[in-house]
């Protein structure tokens, strides 16, 4: 059997990688508790379970079916998107929930290079009021919508 270096057999590679070596950190740092108490190690570990579920379906595809080659990788879009992510987190206390948001949703958004301004603008703004509504409104959290 011939497995060529697919996108699938990588990104399963990637999976079980980070889900098995965070849950062996989290194994051994964090107490899983029990169903009626869940300790601090409870989510985490299921997050990782499937993380690695999802790593193995990924493996067996990969191995069944591995005709699709790996592409060159584009810097914009994962540049573009690691640079959003960071400025959100800089900028939520200093410029308030609504302009951090319309900034990560624009940002993340021109990582594709036919992106429109027109699209763009509509689904920050729809993205942002999400955003709003669920996390100051519904639940209460304490982040200032503006910078004053």
């Amino acid at each position: 059997m011939t497995i060529r270096n697919s996108s699938d057999l990588l990104t399963a590679t990637l999976f079980l990688a980070f889900g098995g070596g965070v849950l062996l950190y989290n194994g051994t740092h964090y107490s899983i508790g029990t169903l009626a108490r869940m300790g601090a190690g409870c989510y985490p570990m299921l997050l990782c379970l499937g993380l690695i579920a999802m790593g193995g379906i990924l493996m067996v595809q990969a191995l069944i079916d591995p005709d699709e080659a790996v592409d060159a990788i584009d810097i914009r879009p994962v540049a573009l998107l690691v640079l959003a992510t960071l400025l959100f987190g800089l900028l939520i206390e200093h410029a308030g929930l609504l302009a951090s948001s319309m900034m990560l949703v624009l940002a993340a958004r021109f990582a594709d290079r036919d992106a429109a301004l027109a699209e763009s603008a509509v689904l920050a703004a729809a993205l942002t009021g999400i955003a709003t509504g669920l996390f100051w409104y519904a639940l209460g959290l304490p982040f200032s919508l503006l910078p004053f």
